[in-house]
């Protein structure tokens, strides 16, 4: 698509987004989303409060809004949770740090990509291991409902760490290549098996690791991985073709960057 064309298209998307959330009569309803709870500065939950904050957030209000609903309910989901959540119909769509992959677009609906990352590798500054090679023979956590655990091993393969092996048939649980791995419900508890000395390394995003670094806590300086967000809906949701304008219209407008600044993202 050439650059006119294009430029043409965001602009009648964000006035196709501008007339609808001028429209107050028509903002009617509540708009159900899938949203991380434990995710410094993209979907947090505060439990004393009872709000939720972080870029997401904020992202979800702001479509909830552009696609003609009255509210926002947010529903928290793990990464192993959030597929279920949308199939089952527990929400409308889902903005959780939520991994584009080929496969997920088979199942889904999914937008275009409103925040890219990369995977990294964070340790407690105890176990002395300062990059990827010393790795080799640790037990590493990883968040249930990621590919974070493959992705991970793959690349420690390419770089000649830990043997070759068949990605194809690749369990996370079962891997015993040069690393194990250890599954989590939440990043807290990832965090926390760390702190303890449960897992010798936790892997993830990068900006989600980011949340849990303190004192006596180091993030890898080597990043691999690309990680694109988008928020999904199911294939025959009456949002999908709505939802890409609206995300569109924010990529365009500086919405979104404006959120990544706000955010440290």
């Amino acid at each position: 698509m050439g650059f006119v064309k294009r430029g043409t298209v965001l602009a009648l998307a964000f006035l196709t987004v501008l007339s609808l959330s001028a429209c107050g009569e028509r903002r009617t309803g509540t708009l159900k989303i899938g949203v991380k709870a434990d995710v410094a500065n993209f979907g947090l939950y505060d439990e004393e409060s009872g709000r939720y904050s972080g870029m997401e957030i904020d992202l979800a209000e702001q479509l909830c809004e552009d696609l003609g609903y009255a509210q926002a309910e947010f529903v928290s989901v793990t990464s192993a949770e959030r597929e279920a959540a949308l199939d089952e119909g527990k929400v409308d769509m889902v903005i959780a740090t939520f991994t584009i992959t080929d496969e997920r677009r088979e199942k889904y609906h999914i937008s275009p990509v409103y925040y890219t990352d990369s995977m990294a590798v964070m340790v407690e500054d105890s176990s002395l291991i300062t990059d990827m090679a010393g790795l080799t023979d640790c037990r590493v956590g990883v968040m249930k409902g990621t590919s974070h655990a493959r992705l991970f091993a793959e690349y420690l393969a390419e770089r000649g760490i830990i043997p070759a092996f068949d990605s194809g048939s690749f369990e996370t649980a079962a891997f015993d290549g040069g690393v194990t791995f250890v599954e989590y419900d939440s990043y807290r508890e990832a965090s926390d098996a760390l702190e303890y000395g449960d897992v010798d390394a936790f892997t993830a995003d990068w900006s989600i690791l980011s949340g849990f670094r303190g004192a006596g806590r180091t993030i890898l300086e080597e990043t691999f991985s690309a990680q694109e967000y988008g928020v999904y809906t199911t294939k025959n949701s009456s949002l999908a073709d709505r939802l890409d304008e609206a995300v569109e219209a924010r990529l365009a407008d500086g919405t979104i960057d404006r959120l990544k600044l706000k955010w440290g993202n």
